[in-house]
């Protein structure tokens, strides 16, 4: 399918010195897509100059208008040597593909050098003329959106979530190619950057015809992964949740149900099998009588981690599973056949898993490695569940909470899925506190977020576990040997600190757990994550309310003694200081809630009036109201002119804020080296340096594309090698996110929606 990609060059500001006998440069610039370049005039002598090129045409076809970069070259001209390069600038065309998305990039870009950093702007104007076409043997995916957020986009509804997708490429190393030995730094980190942004261009491509032959039109929860194998490779992976998803018109309409509304071929093609369910429990997923059996569709994994009610019925725990590789025993370096077997494995393991705790999904789905020199640790994780079929063939998921009629109790998720008589590990069970019906586990593990209906008592906070371990320095398999009978020992003792941690606190439940595990010469490191509350279905709950009914009691007999006065005062003396120090011990863990009728008793103990009011404040655990957050300011001055700053946020959402469009994701990768460490502060100082222009950057690609905002930003890879004795430091960086425009509620009250123009009067890079 053809396609038009235009670019022009417009104008630089604040480019470097390259001519130190005038103090000025002699710049030009190249625009590279393919295997076609243009370039533009000489504009003499300025540090500012003013091209005004011409539209510079590749008509290409639209596979390579999602597997190339636009790469855009600044160069000071030379007469009588070798032009001088001043430094680059990546634009991804992906965003300008889709219709709903972005339909120019348009503004200031950072120009950035490998070795140099930023080094001044330019102004470029970028457009697309794509001229879609049914071919159904065609190799593009051109119109499937990317969203990097782990839930259902806030303007989009779900028509049909399909499943899992996932791909890997791989290439060779520029880095430890032969003729890397004669290239310069520069040139050596500018392939590799490159190549980096083919293979995910690539990566994403494919991602997408996988998404198209699913029926689906968007991939929700995208994660992407680098893996550098040195001698024996560089490997990109993704993985996402295949999704149809409609965009939410401005008023209120009917959901629309595409012609092919059924099961993907994949679940249609997914083996049935036999699970057994809760005694004398309803099952939510056949609806039918309780039985010893029943059976249900396999379902494959899901990167998502929050959900509309009703789509999470049980939730069965954290599933994982690691495996330790010798990247040597490759037999084929070029070729994928044998990483794909190994996430394979990994794959099967996870789902055994799940359906040995009578779960048929996992959700929550990462995968991440760990690599030291030859030796390569495969991490995957995820929450076994069981989820509700309606979701799964028909009906809309969006973020609106449409299903409020089909949504289970707020304890529901929270009841096993598997049989208690045989669950091939110990646990301690009781009937939940809120519905007294099914059981309960005595503490949860999941990788997902809090869902919105979860009965939750005080607030959450943050749970710790790390650990390091030492290791023989070894090679090869005897590395490996080690690595593999440490690896459960360590994560055994991440978990029991996670435990303990939770039952100092006073709580029972995790949520967001991320174990990383990092591998040296030496050692052997591993960081738990999460959050803790406290779920009310649980059984710690009944110890609480033991002591709340003790003092309604204790109180109500008072109050009964005091009219009446029956009995003398030594008989209904009340130790106010044993009450008060077991309500405090309640009130310091988080979980302690009384009821009305206790609170209204509280005239009776004066001493505790103040510290059960403030107990009773605690509300439950929810995300920070939108419209009560603090108000952050659009834009700031410099110098007398107003610059379009833009947010970056780690949150699927902004607080106190709509947004009203996405425009794609940002995937980007930088890389950064020295011979100077020393003098740019060290260590620190050179990470602090290449992070804050990671930033700029970042937020001027989003400017450029019409944004103001990136929501679920996240530094996925941040590489680090050091040479100290040669005062020499390199470090990659791969971050992503999606690029938005959002709009502040009460901005949408008082006029209509409106994208926030980017002042070009100042660089939007200079915000960090």
């Amino acid at each position: 399918m053809p396609g038009k990609l235009k670019a022009k060059i417009v104008a630089g500001r604040h480019l470097p010195v390259m001519d130190r006998a005038s103090d000025l440069t002699d710049a030009f610039v190249e625009v590279k897509f393919g295997n076609t370049t243009f370039k533009t005039d000489v504009y003499p002598k300025s540090l500012n100059p003013q091209w005004n090129s011409e539209w510079f045409k590749f008509e290409v076809d639209d596979e390579d208008l999602q597997d190339e970069p636009l790469q855009i070259t600044v160069l000071d001209h030379d007469t009588y040597s070798a032009n001088d390069a001043i430094g680059k600038v990546y634009i991804d065309i992906d965003p300008l593909l889709c219709s709903e998305a972005a339909t120019v990039i348009s503004g200031w870009l950072p120009i950035y050098d490998t070795i140099h950093g930023i080094r001044g702007e330019i102004n470029v104007l970028v457009k697309v003329d794509l001229f879609n076409d049914l071919n159904r043997f065609r190799q593009s995916s051109c119109g499937v959106k990317f969203f990097c957020t782990t839930s259902i986009p806030r303007c989009y509804r779900a028509i049909m979530v399909h499943g899992f997708v996932e791909e890997l490429v791989v290439n060779e190393d520029p880095e430890y190619q032969w003729i890397d030995r004669i290239r310069t730094p520069r040139a050596s980190n500018e392939a590799r950057q490159r190549l980096l942004f083919l293979m995910s261009g690539e990566l994403q491509r494919k991602i997408g015809l996988k998404v198209l032959e699913m029926g689906g039109n968007a991939v929700v929860g995208y994660l992407q992964c680098f893996d550098l194998e040195g001698e024996s490779g560089l490997v990109v992976r993704a993985i996402g949740t295949a999704c149809t998803l409609e965009k939410i018109s401005t008023f209120p309409a009917t959901a629309t149900y595409p012609s092919n509304s059924s099961p993907s071929k994949d679940m249609k093609d997914t083996e049935v099998h036999l699970s057994s369910c809760p005694v004398g429990h309803l099952c939510h997923f056949c609806m039918i009588p309780p039985s010893p059996f029943c059976v249900f569709q396999e379902y494959p994994f899901f990167t998502l981690t929050a959900f509309p009610p009703g789509f999470l019925l049980h939730v069965g725990g954290v599933v994982s599973a690691r495996s330790v590789k010798l990247l040597d025993r490759i037999h084929n370096p070029d070729e994928p056949e044998t990483r794909d077997a190994w996430w394979e494995e990994i794959r099967q393991e996870i789902k055994s898993h799940a359906k040995a705790l009578g779960c048929h999904a996992v959700v929550g789905y990462s995968e991440s490695t760990s690599i030291c020199e030859e030796v390569c640790i495969l991490s995957a994780s995820g929450t076994a569940a069981i989820l509700g079929s309606r979701f799964m063939q028909d009906g809309p998921l969006d973020a609106e909470h449409r299903f409020e009629e089909v949504v289970s109790p707020g304890c529901g998720f929270c009841h096993i899925p598997y049989d208690e008589l045989n669950i091939p590990f110990p646990a301690q069970l009781t009937y939940c506190y809120c519905c007294r019906h099914y059981k309960v586990p005595d503490v949860l593990f999941t990788t997902i977020d809090l869902p919105t209906e979860a009965n939750v008592t005080g607030k959450g906070c943050l749970i710790q576990a790390r650990l390091c371990r030492t290791k023989k320095k070894a090679q090869g398999e005897g590395n490996a040997t080690a690595i593999s009978n440490l690896l459960p020992f360590l994560e055994y003792e991440l978990h029991t600190q996670l435990m303990n941690k939770l039952k100092l606190r006073g709580m029972n439940a995790l949520f967001g757990l991320r174990i990383q595990i990092s591998v040296g010469e030496t050692m052997l490191l591993g960081l738990a994550s999460a959050t803790g509350v406290y779920l009310t279905p649980y059984c710690l709950v009944l110890f609480n309310w033991q002591v709340a009914v003790t003092a309604v009691a204790m109180s109500f007999d008072k109050e009964q003694t005091l009219e009446n006065g029956k009995q003398s005062g030594e008989k209904t003396l009340i130790k106010d200081e044993q009450l008060q120090f077991n309500l405090e011990l309640n009130a310091m863990s988080g979980i302690f809630h009384p009821p009305p009728s206790f609170l209204s008793s509280l005239s009776l103990f004066p001493s505790l009036s103040l510290l059960l009011s403030t107990a009773s404040s605690m509300e439950k655990a929810s995300p920070l109201p939108e419209g009560r957050s603090r108000s952050l300011r659009s834009n700031r001055s410099y110098s007398g002119s107003s610059v379009a700053v833009v947010k970056m946020t780690p949150l699927s959402f902004i607080p106190g804020a709509k947004i009203i469009k996405y425009l794609g994701i940002i995937n980007m990768f930088f890389i950064r080296e020295t011979t100077s460490l020393r003098e740019e502060g060290g260590v620190s100082g050179f990470l602090h340096t290449f992070i804050a222009e990671v930033f700029a950057m970042v937020r001027a690609h989003v400017a450029a594309l019409g944004g103001n905002a990136v929501v679920s930003y996240s530094m996925k890879e941040c590489v680090f090698m050091e040479n100290p004795n040669k005062n020499q430091a390199q470090c990659l960086i791969n971050v992503s996110g999606d690029a938005v425009i959002f709009v502040r509620e009460s901005e949408l009250e008082l006029t209509s929606v409106q994208p926030q123009s980017v002042d070009d009067s100042a660089p939007a890079w200079t915000d960090f």
